[in-house]
């Protein structure tokens, strides 16, 4: 038998407090390195947009807090420069709690694409490709592994719901 570990399908805020081991949200990351490497690639979902749950893969994180990034709107010479926080409050009514936190980058590097954390959950199914630490070895190991009499037990189980009911016997010698 063969055994994988997944990414759990959470808000990537709860992801991030379990990574780093903290209940805290009101200070700033410190660990930005070790976050950014948990998740990048890693496919989240918006939350935000109500019905509409648009995907994409995490490709870093950036390296100023929401309340300080800027992007451009508009096109056709009619551009205005917002902050990320006031766009996802004029444009979507959200307010962003964790404005001290990074952004996530999504999609390619080509084009700036900001997303609040709180905004974003991973989605399920996703096999988590990275080394496990000896923690996560060490409860994948706890799941996975049986006794020799109980896994005789289940396969002796399986054999019997699959004989037709007139064979009492399994085996003759």
């Amino acid at each position: 038998m063969a055994a994988t570990a997944f990414v759990e399908a959470v808000h990537v805020i709860d992801f991030v407090k379990q990574l780093l081991n903290r209940n805290d949200t009101t200070r700033p990351l410190s660990d930005a390195d070790r976050i950014k490497k948990a998740l990048k690639g890693v496919k989240v979902e918006i939350t935000h947009r109500g019905t509409m749950r648009r995907r994409f893969n995490i490709s870093g994180l950036t390296s100023q807090a929401t309340r300080e990034l800027q992007f451009t709107v508009g096109g056709d010479g009619d551009t205005v420069t917002k902050y990320v926080v006031d766009y996802f409050k004029d444009a979507y009514g959200f307010s962003i709690q964790h404005v001290h936190w990074p952004c996530l980058q999504l999609g390619g590097t080509h084009r700036k694409n900001y997303m609040p954390m709180e905004v974003c959950k991973i989605v399920a199914g996703q096999r988590y490709s990275r080394k496990l630490n000896e923690r996560q070895v060490t409860a994948l190991l706890k799941v996975t592994c049986q006794r020799p009499q109980d896994r005789e037990h289940g396969i002796l189980k399986v054999m019997l719901s699959n004989l037709p009911m007139n064979h009492h016997v399994m085996c003759k010698s």
